[in-house]
């Protein structure tokens, strides 16, 4: 599993070294501080104290990356665009499509409303509120499988109301030009000079490639329409529709590079509850966004979430050897994706490159 193992031996250094009550006046500490990067040894890249400090973050070795796509490469959720591609709505007349736009708002919001209720219920259900706060796997598993039965039951709805029947591939064109984009994310995403991973359950896999085709190298595990000739006949093709699937397609990924002899960590970026199981499993986990409903979550299972920045360590002593602190249940927060950036390639990062 990459370089975990290694990672994990030198956690309760780590924790001993900082303490976990010190997180918050280490998040509070100035970006600017003089920070640890050493040569890369074994783990990918820890350090040896008897060797000298660079005076700037100098980055992290990845080699593996991965991301979510709704939420976390783009602004909004662009599953609401998608019925507006279908060949009905674009030749309907200004009354019909706003019939149709109704129409679309009343399963969103009956979709919203039965996901919270799904949500708290499951959480009631598969927390025990007087459990010491450390990760509760099991109760996490037991709760997304809930979760995963209600967002089931909605797809089958929407299918049943064929309002995405009749989507066509110059449809999707149209609609991904509504499509917005996280600030900085394409950027990060080009400095990577390794193969990105897409791992969504957007049921449209031709929305994400019309947004994201100029990157480098991007390989995309989404969803799609199957087609009844030239249009999508209203279903789903499922691929991807659960945290577990991401997890197992992530830790397959995972799996297939550990059998390499490169060095080096591996990265999932999500946003939401969604993309919990497989930011748990990489090695360093990053949420960007501001789900309530996914911090909500984390709290009930005792997930810790960390500043992103907490990676960079402080010294004012010679070197500190520093590894990732991977311990079951720990993810980093990113407050946007140029951070993102900075962390992983430090001085080399530059914003608004491309």
């Amino acid at each position: 599993m990459l370089v975990r193992g290694k990672f994990r031996a030198k956690l309760s250094q780590f924790y001993k070294f900082n303490g976990l009550g010190s997180f918050g006046l280490i998040a509070k500490a100035s970006f600017s501080v003089v920070v640890i990067m050493a040569a890369v040894m074994d783990t990918g890249f820890a350090s040896s104290p008897s060797m000298a400090c660079e005076a700037d973050w100098m980055g992290l070795k990845v080699n593996l990356f991965a991301f979510d796509f709704d939420g976390t490469c783009t602004q909004k959720d662009t599953t609401s665009l998608l019925y507006k591609a279908s060949e009905r709505y674009r030749s309907s007349t200004q009354a019909e499509m706003k019939i149709i736009d109704e129409r679309w708002i009343e399963i969103g919001t009956i979709y919203w409303k039965g996901l919270q209720e799904t949500v708290s219920r499951s959480m009631a259900l598969h927390t025990d509120p007087n459990s010491l706060p450390s990760f509760n796997e099991r109760g996490l598993r037991s709760f997304l499988q809930e979760v995963n039965k209600y967002n089931m039951a909605m797809m089958k709805k929407v299918e049943a109301s064929e309002i995405l029947k009749g989507i066509s591939k110059e449809g999707i064109k149209e609609i991904a030009k509504e499509v917005k984009l996280s600030p900085g994310c394409l950027n990060v995403l080009n400095h990577i000079n390794l193969p990105l991973h897409l791992i969504s359950v957007n049921w449209c896999q031709e929305l994400i490639q019309a947004n994201l085709d100029h990157l480098r190298h991007v390989n995309i595990f989404a969803n799609s329409f199957p087609l009844e000739g030239e249009l999508s006949s209203g279903h789903v093709g499922k691929k991807v529709t659960s945290p577990f699937d991401k997890e197992t397609i992530f830790q397959d990924l995972v799996h297939k590079l550990s059998t390499d002899s490169s060095n080096g960590i591996s990265v999932f970026v999500g946003d939401s509850i969604g993309d919990i199981l497989a930011m748990l499993k990489a090695d360093v986990g990053i949420v960007v966004g501001k789900s309530h409903t996914l911090r909500k979550v984390a709290k009930a299972f005792g997930i810790k979430l960390l500043p992103l920045q907490e990676i960079q360590k402080m010294t004012g002593n010679g070197c500190q050897e520093f590894a990732t602190p991977k311990e079951r249940g720990i993810l980093f927060e990113a407050p946007s994706w140029n951070e993102i950036g900075f962390t992983l390639f430090g001085t080399r990062y530059i914003p608004n490159k491309f």
